[in-house]
């Protein structure tokens, strides 16, 4: 297990495709990381109501710098996909547009 952090409007698909190369890992991810929160200003401008909705939600930004436990030894890590996305940002979120960017 190695643990990076959450960037700014970076969701937990962002980070499956990241640090697994697939977003296949974002069920393995939600496992590893019980505790992860999503970012309340981008939840309030999606209109959800942080502060009585516990809910988490996959496709909105996580608490940035957030630690996120990544398993490396994982079946589901793509090691050539990921070796391409090195040194790459991978941000999904627009929070202008309240969804992915184009």
């Amino acid at each position: 297990m190695k643990t990076v952090k959450a960037n700014q409007n970076q969701t937990i698909y962002d980070l499956a495709v990241k640090w697994y190369g697939t977003t296949e890992a974002v069920a393995e991810i939600a496992a590893n990381n019980p505790g992860l929160k999503n970012d309340p200003a981008a939840l309030a401008a999606l209109g959800i109501d942080y502060i009585n909705d516990n809910g988490f939600y996959f496709d909105a930004p996580l608490i940035p710098g957030s630690a996120v436990s990544i398993d490396t030894d994982s079946p589901l890590l793509l090691q050539s996909v990921v070796r391409e996305l090195t040194g790459r940002e991978i941000n999904t979120f627009d929070k202008d547009n309240h969804g992915t960017n184009n």
